[in-house]
């Protein structure tokens, strides 16, 4: 069967040669369509999708009390404007799957089931149903902080979120062992940031972002871009030393190989080319396991809850504490064991 010309089929493209078709819209998430040209399944979920848009430009779904609306009464209220950028850039993307899910339904009306099969319909990434499910929470309680609903309405809450295939992904603490070999090997260029991660915990964002104006000798000032919390990092004698040691050319600390300022995707893909390249580094290591060993190192050099909550955030800190735990632990198995044979 020829595959049609794409005049004929709007906000459609084809992959792979007509393989695999898309529904691309302004309004909408990208869509996945079944099948292919002419066939049922196809053009069923074509005219659906097509549907939505004609709704949407009619302004059918921003009918006073519909999802739609609620969603832009949301985006415009100072709680959402007062969010980190990349924060708002995130919660957008996951409020469009809300709006081309549940755009025309009455909020005040959703039961649970409805909001589990919204949930259901993006099993093939457990990531994306998990941020839905919790951000049609966070409308419901936008909602009921605005007396839309009642303060204890929320049919999201207690859905339970899904598990991906094989387990959810752990975030691996770098040990000192695998620290040590991996800085004798590391190029220069992601020295730099894999160090500020392990000296001071910030998340990647925050490294790449991160300028020579805000390291001030014993101190590393940070704005984080998530929380938006203002922090004055302790700055190591190790990382001091490399800091200092270094050239300083253009505005942020962390540069390519190219002396071009890293993407947070960037510094991650630099990252794990260089532990691949390293013989004997386990290959599941990443920068938010640098974190975890930053949690580690403060919380066996006497750091309060508080003071390591502060600089790592409450998830991460409970991990990293989890991490040195098991640490002490292990180190006090063997040293009771070492003692024995000794005695």
């Amino acid at each position: 069967m020829s595959t049609p010309p794409r005049k004929n089929l709007p906000y459609t493209y084809p992959v792979k040669g007509g393989r695999y078709w898309y529904f691309r819209h302004p309004a909408l998430p990208t869509a996945r369509l079944p099948g292919a040209p002419g066939e049922a399944e196809f053009h069923a979920k074509y005219a659906q999708l097509l549907d939505q848009v004609k709704r949407i430009a009619n302004g059918a779904t921003t009918s006073p009390g519909t999802f739609a609306w609620l969603v832009k009464r949301y985006e415009g209220s100072v709680e959402f404007k007062g969010l980190a950028d990349p924060t708002q850039r995130d919660y957008t993307l996951t409020l469009r799957l809300i709006e081309g899910k549940l755009g025309d339904q009455l909020f005040r009306y959703t039961t649970r089931a409805m909001i589990k099969a919204v949930r259901d319909d993006f099993a093939d990434t457990p990531r994306k149903a998990h941020k839905v499910k919790q951000m049609v929470s966070r409308l419901y309680s936008w909602a009921g902080e605005e007396s839309l609903v009642p303060d204890d309405f929320n049919p999201a809450k207690g859905i339970k979120t899904l598990k991906p295939k094989g387990g959810t992904r752990e975030y691996v603490c770098w040990s000192d062992a695998e620290i040590e070999l991996f800085l004798a090997h590391c190029p220069s260029h992601v020295l730099t940031p894999v160090l500020i991660a392990l000296y001071t915990g910030q998340r990647r964002e925050d490294v790449v972002r991160m300028t020579w104006q805000q390291f001030q000798g014993e101190i590393v000032r940070v704005r984080q871009s998530k929380t938006r919390a203002l922090l004055d990092i302790a700055c190591g004698a190790a990382l001091r030393r490399h800091l200092e040691g270094r050239k300083r050319s253009g505005v942020v600390i962390c540069t390519t190989a190219e002396g071009k300022a890293f993407s947070a995707n960037g510094l991650s893909q630099a990252l794990r080319s260089a532990i691949l390249k390293t013989p004997g580094m386990p290959a599941d290591r990443s920068m938010h396991g640098l974190r975890y060993a930053a949690g580690a190192r403060m919380e066996e050099a006497g750091c309060t809850v508080g003071e390591i909550e502060a600089v790592l955030g409450h998830r991460t800190f409970k991990m990293a504490l989890k991490y040195a735990s098991q640490r002490t632990r292990a180190r006090s198995a063997i040293e009771k064991m070492e003692g024995r044979n000794g005695a």
